[in-house]
């Protein structure tokens, strides 16, 4: 009996001592790490292959390989990435999901439709794209070149990564017109950054969110062969070569002849590398751009990049004049007053105690990196157009107007570094959000303080605008006594063609008056109102002499006038006198001249405005082509006045010249227009 059960029990530890043998060696059958090749069906997750770094397929010569790793070893290790390695260098050459991180007990899967990186649970992370009709996967294939293959039961190419690179080129790999290179977001970080790089049909560029900022075809490096379209990009161990079809070479960066293992690779600080790994160390052969300050976001957001030495390449950050350093950061801040308007789509939205304005940046020489890559948005305008189109356009955050070409370009979406150089004669605005009622927007605009007129024509429209500005004494005395009816007009009989055109009136137009009228106001003929009149036969019921009398004038083509000779404290009220400065009529002028004109997309808004008329933004400049309606209104009321034939008379002046009597000594003038109405100041509509 108890050999039976020592019998038993020796089994029993043999059993359990074999299948714990079996057990540990589990784990180094699925350590295999394979060669060039693998087949559908099979499975692996870093976990599983963490004595090998994640590393389960090599090519034939070991010189890449596939692994499931993290990226980034100084940090927690909690995402990782399928990536194709240069194992001498360690340099991830491709990454599969690099926006898509996964766990080390995450599956990388083979199947006959592909591979793909899945959740424990099976959910999808990434895979390869659906494959042609009547395809399927034979085998897996990392190739010596670095380049990994589906293939299929054809020995076709389905897939490949060289199709889809990321941040990196290696020799022998094409790419082609339309692919994109994407940095990454920092330093031995593969998630994806803001800098891309693409091949275009006659050269090669790189961008910062979608915004062109440095060109190959800048380089001296860079030599052009011939003018045919692109049609690739390729590194060889000679140099980087662009192009065209049946491989003709379009531009060329030669290098030195090299078997260096050599990469072009888009690193995270935006710049276009050419590289070549020898005795364990990196050497750069080519760079662009090489000066910092033409990297977009050297100095972040709103920075101003100056070179550190004049001539050199390195860069220093300031900030432009009125803004303020972020601590621990090279960007900058707004002025106090002032913050970002909301961005495009944004449930925030302007209150009615906050405007937009605009924060000229005043350093000499300042510009922006895209200005010189872009097309302006409009040409030939002036400031306020500008700015006008920046207003209305909640992506545009900041404008440069080039004033030798009236050309206006738009900074939009996001804001980088500015820099200083060669001055083109581009001004910057950065577009702000700020407190109406703010002190410091005050203070900020050097305590510019406002006229009296224009606090008062500050809540009106623009059209009330002109009319506050020039109203007169003259025309309040005829309309007060314009409702008496007199049968006798200026020595003529009545007609029909006078009732009409008494009856008919446009609002703006002069206004006829009775002969007592006229009689009364120029003690009988004596007197002159105005300075420049015309001949009156007053034989009828006057002196038998010619008397010159000065009508009321068509106003707003009378302001035009005025802004167009640059008289601007003529129009003034004389009430006014000793308490306004031709600076401020000008400003009101043209301020109301651009509210008038002809077509609406011109005439500035009411933010803009108010901006203007307190020193935010520059003064508009009225269009004149767009005031001509203003002479064709006041001819409409010249014409209608001789219907009534020859006997009539030139009685009303469309517009008396000032300088018409000169020698003359008059009371009157147009600062007798003190009581114009609104409508007639704007006339017809």
């Amino acid at each position: 009996m108890d050999s039976k059960l020592l019998f038993s029990f020796t089994t029993t530890t043999l059993l359990i001592f074999f299948f714990h043998v079996l057990y540990l060696s589990l784990p180094s059958l699925s350590l295999r790490v394979y060669s060039e090749f693998v087949y559908p069906n099979f499975t692996a997750s870093n976990l599983q292959y963490v004595s090998n770094s994640g590393s389960f397929l090599t090519s034939r010569f070991t010189t890449f390989k596939a692994a499931i790793i993290h990226s980034y070893p100084s940090e927690q290790v909690t995402n990782f990435y399928f990536c194709i390695i240069h194992v001498e260098s360690n340099l991830i050459i491709w990454s599969a999901n690099r926006d898509a991180p996964i766990s080390n007990s995450d599956i990388f899967s083979l199947t006959t439709n592909g591979f793909s990186l899945l959740r424990e649970n099976g959910q999808r992370i990434w895979s390869t794209p659906l494959l042609p009709f009547n395809s399927s996967v034979r085998v897996l294939q990392l190739q010596e070149s670095g380049n990994l293959v589906l293939i299929d039961n054809f020995n076709r190419t389905i897939w490949q990564s060289f199709d889809h690179p990321t941040d990196t080129i290696v020799v022998g790999q094409r790419f082609p017109v339309g692919t994109l290179l994407f940095s990454g977001l920092q330093n031995n970080v593969t998630t994806t950054g803001d800098y891309s790089f693409m091949v275009i049909d006659h050269d090669a560029v790189l961008q910062w969110n979608n915004a062109t900022y440095w060109k190959l075809s800048m380089e001296p490096l860079a030599f052009i062969d011939t003018n045919s379209p692109v049609a690739y990009l390729m590194l060889n161990r000679t140099g980087l070569y662009l192009c065209g079809n049946s491989d003709v070479v379009v531009f060329q960066v030669l290098l030195n002849n090299s078997t260096a293992f050599r990469i072009a690779q888009l690193d995270y600080d935006g710049r276009f590398r050419v590289k070549s790994f020898f005795n364990n160390k990196w050497t750069q052969e080519f760079v662009g751009p090489q000066n910092d300050c033409r990297v977009p976001d050297f100095c972040e957001g709103y920075g101003l990049c100056t070179e550190a030495v004049a001539g050199s390449n390195s860069g220093t950050c300031t900030c432009p004049s009125g803004f303020r350093t972020k601590t621990g950061s090279r960007s900058c801040l707004l002025p106090n007053a002032a913050s970002l308007p909301p961005a495009c789509g944004s449930e925030t939205s302007l209150s009615s105690s906050t405007m937009v304005t605009f924060e000229e940046l005043n350093t000499t020489g300042i510009d922006y990196f895209s200005n010189d890559f872009s097309k302006p948005i409009i040409n030939g305008q002036d400031l306020l157009a500008c700015t006008n189109v920046c207003s209305k356009n909640c992506s545009c955050l900041g404008y440069f107007y080039e004033q030798s070409t009236g050309s206006c370009f738009l900074l939009n979406y996001k804001l980088g570094s500015f820099f200083t150089g060669e001055d083109k004669g581009r001004k910057g605005y950065i577009k702000t959000i700020v407190s109406v009622n703010s002190k410091d927007v005050v203070q900020h605009k050097k305590d510019k303080t406002l006229p009296i007129v224009a606090l008062v024509l500050i809540p009106t429209t623009a059209v009330s605008l002109l009319a506050t500005l020039t109203v007169a004494g003259f025309f309040a005395w005829r309309k007060s006594r314009s409702s008496k009816t007199k049968e006798v007009k200026l020595g003529r009989p009545t007609s029909s063609n006078s009732v009409e055109i008494d009856a008919f009136s446009i609002p703006g137009l002069p206004v006829r008056f009775d002969y007592e009228e006229l009689d009364k106001a120029t003690n009988n003929f004596r007197n002159k109102i105005g300075s420049g009149g015309i001949e009156i036969d007053s034989r009828n019921g006057g002196d038998s002499s010619s008397s010159t009398v000065s009508l009321p004038v068509y106003f707003p083509l009378y302001a035009l006038e005025m802004h167009e000779e640059g008289r601007y404290k003529e129009l003034a009220d004389p009430k006014l006198e000793g308490r306004v400065t031709n600076e401020e009529v000008e400003m009101l002028v043209r301020v109301a001249l651009c509210c008038v004109h002809e077509d609406p997309s011109l005439r500035p808004s009411m933010v803009n405005v108010v901006s203007m008329l307190e020193g935010g933004i520059p003064l508009g400049t009225p269009r004149v082509e767009g005031l001509n309606f203003l002479r064709f209104y006041g001819r409409r009321f010249a014409e209608a006045s001789n219907i009534e034939g020859s006997n009539v008379g030139n009685v009303f002046a469309l517009f008396p010249q000032a300088t018409a009597l000169s020698g003359s000594t008059t009371t009157g003038s147009y600062g007798s227009l003190s009581y114009m109405s609104s409508q007639q100041i704007s006339g017809p509509r």
